[in-house]
């Protein structure tokens, strides 16, 4: 049955292809006819004589050259004046003459500058050649670039060796790894496709969360929002390749998060606690990657760097809107360095107001004909309904109907005679009332970091985030729920408000009362303290400590009802205690109306204490050049808390606790089996890397992971690669241990024929093991040398996961026995041979089921140099051919490529972004165009999607407009942009059952959102 998906996904492979080569072959045309403009060696510069880091800065701007340095080697110097249109290297030498500085190209584009060496500093490196070309030793550098959204490759120090460079400069700082190994290397130069995306680009983006910014990815098949529908609490995650939630792994630094105590069921880290201020960029791998890092990395890896490279003093405060709805914010940071050591510190603070349902046209009710949608409107409302209880008798006075709505501005006390006029009609409203369709939420967020170089080969350094998030969401107001086929509660004849003299069936909702929903207030702690250094030649070593906290005391307003009270109050014949349902309005005094509901409140906790230590280095020599490897283990110990403290789901002050130790071992390897020297330098042809981790777990046993990746040159411009990788996700502390309770049932029994009574339990499964899974990568990536700023890339990629950890159906596990062993406990047999009884059921979470998914990533960007500025064009696609879920025993595969489950396992075809970034001097320009896929709807044969997000943002940079010389740290820079600039509203969909109205996975409720930033910086 798959064929017919397959052969289309060829024919849109096939097409995107072609498209691909006619887009390369226009390139190519373009560049033969315009080389001046594509390739100019030259530009106008205007730096006067000053600091040679500001020196450097103004230099990179005004020729769009990448320049990359140490800080330290470079502050003491001036740099001269350079006025004129030169040619660019001719001009960077004018600004470095007798400075002490020299410097080395790696590209038209990118060059190093670093101290001119002595004649002894000469010698010493001739007389250790070989330990300088294995070298593995790596250094920090400033980097000065024109477009802030770029990653600089990293890039090691040309000709000077360990001890050169400790002497030059003794403060070492980290080495630089890109996310999926531990292994240093350069930017999209490794086996696994890895993703960044930089502090610059964020910004350009236009979100102020971190999940806001990671939806926008086209490998995040499925956005993660604040709303109730997906997580409790507005807590949000990623979800790479659409697989479950909880199979993504973020990290802080390479460093692994808790379990947020407030999603103990789901397992996942709430990214809400991070604040973006304080992030400097952010990698994505999508695909497992469990041998370097553990657990959880099924779908992949986001790992979240902080901000380590600041200076001086920066300021900065947004502010934006959508109709409805408006968010401020404003960080300041500040940095200072000596000699030894620096220390920095990053404030910030965020408010956003509420979008309520009201607020929408597709969302201010639950009809949603005239979107092409049902009618999904409820009959309590107020004013409220009134019914025949047993739905055959008509109600006294009213002809032959069963119900009447009650009349609209009616107050006092009734008669029949009101009701005549609504006799055999109801009112009716949304069921989501006064819910948020975005909560309002503060936030506060403080990240500190330092580091102190203990001597030449050690250095210390330390971390500390702490974020405050307060978030309210609301889900609508307290009801009596009825319908004419059900009524919640009753009104006896007695209450002196009844003019029907009989027992009734009444609908009524409480807006008179404060909404009901979730206000939280979490708090999130992390500190984190380490030390590395170096040792021989090439090695160094790392080991860190590090505990992450989060509190969450969360109150539910309202959400407690005294049903009894209520009912009562409908039965009372005493008009001071009596309610009046039959009125539009407040049915009774608001003391009365308070007094049926009490608050909830409850408190979550999550902790992780880790530690971790590794060392790395060429472990021996080939011809071919070192193996660098890399060893290490790792301990973690995580509690999960919580306590229902009045009863809110349970017993007043039910308190769990569950905690489990791990320890694991690890170790990487890259071989490099062949490699080309030539007078262009040397170059690896064809690499290989390994990686293993064995991880043991105090609860539920261990798990051995390997990885495996293949890195071919044939080309100097293209690189072929390959990954193999096998991940696991261990079972969460809640899904093992969480109190078992037990209630009569009944089932029918396959073997018998006949409805057996029985036991049923539920809670935590201690048989439970880890969910598995399995990543294939094959791709290739190609940079042309004649044009260094184009780069095209598409990597195929399939993942699996297996032995899912899921509920499922009671009658599935009695008809299936054999794959659930010790679920269904029977009795003895009977005499004759029968069947024993069915006594007992565990329904808890169990292994089974299969997701299988594939696809392609596509990846082009270019920089074209023109008189006019730098156009920088970007293209990133993902394809998923194949989302293939079984979770059901007995039932075929679910297909979930553009077909929307409610189980949320599936994902669009195609999602994609087009983009052009423009810079000239002072401004930078940036146009995106974010696109989902066609996909058939929830439940319903019906297809949407198919539609573009259109975002863009303009920066300009005061200081350097005034006086393009202007160009050190110090200035004043504007933003102005927005998110969904043509304001595309959502389509109906049938998310949520029909209910919400929309498709919060995919669309974006908020319509058009403009803002403006102002930054200063000294």
């Amino acid at each position: 049955m798959g064929s017919t998906n397959d052969r289309a996904a060829g024919v849109a492979r096939s097409r995107l292809l072609i498209m691909a080569w006619q887009g390369l072959l226009c390139t190519a045309a373009l560049l033969l006819t315009a080389p001046a403009m594509a390739l100019a060696d030259s530009a106008r510069f205007d730096i006067a004589a000053q600091p040679m880091p500001a020196a450097l800065k103004a230099f990179a701007a005004q020729a769009h050259m990448q320049l990359l340095y140490r800080y330290n080697a470079v502050q003491n110097a001036h740099g001269n004046a350079v006025s004129g249109e030169l040619e660019k290297h001719a001009a960077l030498e004018q600004l470095l003459r007798d400075s002490g500085l020299e410097v080395v190209y790696s590209s038209d584009s990118a060059a190093t500058i670093r101290p001119i060496k002595t004649d002894a500093e000469t010698t010493a490196k001739t007389n250790d050649a070989e330990g300088a070309q294995n070298k593995s030793f790596w250094d920090r550098f400033r980097v000065a670039q024109v477009d802030p959204g770029k990653v600089a490759g990293v890039v090691s120090v040309s000709g000077e060796d360990e001890a050169t460079i400790k002497k030059k400069n003794p403060v070492q700082l980290e080495e630089v790894v890109i996310t999926g190994s531990r292994l240093p290397q350069t930017v999209n130069n490794g086996a696994q496709d890895v993703a960044i995306y930089t502090n610059g680009l964020i910004e350009q983006s236009g979100r102020t969360s971190i999940p806001d910014f990671l939806n926008t990815l086209p490998s995040v098949s499925i956005a993660s929002v604040e709303q109730g529908f997906q997580a409790a609490f507005g807590s949000t995650t990623v979800q790479l390749r659409g697989l479950p939630i909880g199979t993504t792994l973020v990290l802080i630094d390479g460093r692994r998060v808790q379990t947020s105590g407030s999603q103990a069921g789901l397992d996942f880290f709430d990214l809400n606690n991070i604040p973006l201020a304080a992030v400097e960029r952010i990698e994505v791998i999508a695909d497992g990657s469990s041998a370097i890092y553990g657990s959880d990395a099924i779908a992949g890896v986001v790992n979240i760097i902080l901000k380590k490279n600041l200076e001086g003093l920066e300021v900065s405060a947004k502010y934006g809107g959508a109709v409805g709805i408006d968010e401020a914010n404003g960080s300041i940071a500040w940095a200072r360095h000596w000699e030894r050591g620096g220390i920095s510190i990053v404030g910030s603070y965020a408010t956003r107001s509420e979008l309520s349902n009201y607020e929408r046209s597709i969302t201010a009710s639950s009809d949603f004909s005239s979107f092409g949608g049902p009618n999904k409107n409820r009959y309590f409302c107020n004013p409220g309904n009134v019914f025949s209880p047993d739905q055959i008798t008509p109600l006294p006075g009213l002809g032959g109907a069963t119900y009447a709505a009650v009349p609209v501005g009616f107050a006092g006390t009734p008669s029949i005679d009101e009701f005549k006029g609504t006799a055999g009609s109801l009112n009716r409203c949304s069921i989501y009332t006064g819910f948020s369709e975005v909560p309002a939420s503060n936030r506060t967020g403080v990240f500190a970091e330092a580091h102190h170089d203990l001597s030449t080969d050690v250095v210390l350094f330390a971390q500390l985030m702490y974020s405050h998030v307060q978030q309210f969401e609301y889900t609508g107001y307290q009801a009596l729920v009825g319908r004419p086929t059900f009524q919640q509660y009753t009104v006896s004849p007695t209450n002196p408000y009844n003019p029907f003299g009989t027992t009734v069936g009444i609908s009524d909702l409480f807006t008179s009362l404060p909404r009901t929903g979730e206000l939280s207030n979490a708090d999130y702690f992390r500190p984190t303290l380490g030390a590395r250094g170096s040792f021989f030649h090439g090695w160094t070593w790392e080991a860190s400590a590090w505990e992450s906290v989060d509190f969450t005391h969360a109150t539910l307003p309202l959400v407690n009802a005294d049903s009894t009270a209520i009912q009562n109050a409908l039965n009372s014949s005493n008009p001071s205690t009596a309610l009046n349902p039959f009125v539009a309005g407040p049915p009774g005094p608001q003391a009365l109306l308070r007094s049926f509901f009490k608050d909830g409140h409850l408190t979550f906790a999550g902790r992780g204490e880790a530690a971790n230590a590794f060392i790395r280095g060429p472990a021996l020599h080939l011809p071919a050049g070192a193996v660098q490897v890399v060893v290490g283990g790792e301990f973690d110990r995580d509690v999960l808390s919580s306590d229902d403290i009045d009863g809110t789901f349970g017993p007043p002050n039910t308190r769990t606790d569950f905690h489990r130790t791990s320890y694991a071992v690890f170790g990487e390897a890259r071989v490099p089996v062949w490699a080309s020297h030539s007078n262009e330098g040397s170059r690896d042809i064809l690499a290989v890397t390994v990686a293993g981790r064995y991880d043991h777990y105090s609860d539920f046993g261990t798990k051995n992971t390997p990885q495996f990746g293949v890195e071919l040159r044939p080309l100097k411009d293209l690189l072929l690669r390959a990954t193999y990788s096998e991940a696991f996700k261990a079972p969460s502390l809640f899904d093992l241990h969480a109190p078992q309770v037990s209630f009569p049932g009944t089932v029918p029994d396959p073997l018998t024929g006949q409805d057996a009574q029985i036991t049923v339990i539920q809670g935590g499964n201690p048989n439970l093991r880890s969910q598995t899974g399995q990543s294939h990568t094959l791709g290739f990536v190609y940079s042309n040398s004649l044009i260094p700023d184009l780069r095209l890339s598409v990597t195929h990629w399939k993942v699996s996961e297996n032995n899912a950890i899921q509920a499922v159906p009671l009658n599935t596990i009695v008809d299936n026995p054999g794959l659930f062993p010790g679920d269904v406990v029977r009795g003895p047999p009977g005499p004759n041979g029968q069947p024993g009884q069915i006594i007992t059921v565990f329904d808890g979470e169990v292994n089974f089921g299969r997701i299988d998914v594939a696809g392609f990533d596509y990846s082009a960007s270019y920089d074209w140099k023109s008189q006019y500025g730098v156009w920088s064009p970007t293209i990133a696609a993902s394809e998923t051919y194949r989302y293939s879920s079984n979770l059901t025993p007995g039932s075929p595969s679910v297909d979930g490529t553009s077909v929307a489950q409610d189980t949320g396992n599936w994902a669009p075809r195609w999602k994609g972004t087009v983009a052009l970034n423009w810079h000239r001097g002072a401004v930078t320009a940036h146009l995106a165009g974010r696109y989902v896929g066609r996909y058939q709807d929830y439940d319903s044969s019906r297809e949407i999607g198919n539609f573009w997000l259109c975002d863009a943002n303009v920066r300009v940079e005061f200081g350097e407009l005034l006086s393009p010389a202007n160009t050190s740290r110090i200035g004043t820079y504007f933003e102005a942009g927005g998110i969904n600039i043509l304001d595309r509203l959502p389509q109906y969909s049938n998310f949520g059952f029909g209910f919400v109205g929309y498709d919060i996975a995919q669309a974006d409720i908020r319509g058009r959102f403009v803002y403006a930033r102002l930054g200063l910086k000294w």
